[in-house]
């Protein structure tokens, strides 16, 4: 969990106490990694001041001594979650087929153990070094050292960030695409629902249901980067 102990950009871990009331170790990031805490347990919309001054053990006032609004304190979760982003390590001759994987992958392991940064990063702009360096460029350098020149390696990291940040956004209310006994359950009640469909309206739709359901599974997510790859690939040859 985010609160017990947070890397930042920088190789330090910010501890957290969930319990700590003592106002004079806390720092702009410690608050920020309860908020993120706070928000990834209970959802971003109900992430208030005062349930965050009361979580960490803190007055509102106390709270506006390190931030002036809830608006500041999103930011300084984006930029606390986007630079503590941690990159596999680099294999010898890695590809740039491996690269762009890895680099995808690595950003959608961030926003799955944080869904609010999803919601975050779909409404605002992060700008801080701190998001910069862990997020951007350390992911633009990995991309260009696998062979990707750097207009071609700045192109596959908007289509990684925005690819992901869209899947991660349709996936998360379509519960049915783990691989557990329950969402076998609620993929046999999706498609039960497909076949009750007028054939007439949606013949497309009933025939194929199955693939219609998968469209949120991790397999549909590998399906997209393997499209991005190959074009790259192709780009890269010609």
């Amino acid at each position: 969990m985010y609160g017990l102990g947070v890397r930042t950009s920088r190789g330090k871990a910010v501890q957290v106490s969930p319990n700590s009331t003592d106002g004079a170790r806390l720092t702009p990031e410690t608050i920020a990694a309860h908020a993120l805490a706070l928000a990834d347990e209970d959802g971003l919309e109900k992430l208030t001041v005062r349930r965050l001054a009361s979580r960490i053990g803190i007055g509102t006032m106390t709270f506006y001594g390190y931030f002036r609004s809830k608006e500041e304190i999103l930011d300084a979760m984006a930029d606390l979650a986007l630079g503590s982003l941690v990159l596999p390590d680099r294999s010898t001759n890695e590809t740039p087929s491996e690269a762009i994987v890895s680099m995808a992958n690595a950003f959608r392991q961030l926003l799955h153990d944080h869904p609010a940064v999803a919601q975050i990063l779909v409404t605002r702009v992060t700008e801080s070094p701190q998001a910069r360096r862990g997020a951007m460029e350390a992911v633009i350098d990995r991309l260009i050292a696998s062979g990707i020149p750097g207009p071609l390696a700045v192109q596959c990291y908007g289509f990684i960030i925005i690819y992901t940040l869209g899947f991660e956004s349709y996936q998360a209310p379509r519960n049915w695409a783990g691989d557990d006994a329950e969402s076998d359950e609620r993929r046999r009640q999706q498609s039960h629902r497909f076949a009750a469909l007028p054939m007439d309206e949606f013949p497309r739709l009933i025939a194929l249901r199955d693939s219609i359901i998968d469209l949120p599974a991790d397999s549909q997510f590998e399906f997209g980067l393997q499209c991005l790859c190959a074009q790259v690939e192709s780009l890269l040859a010609g």
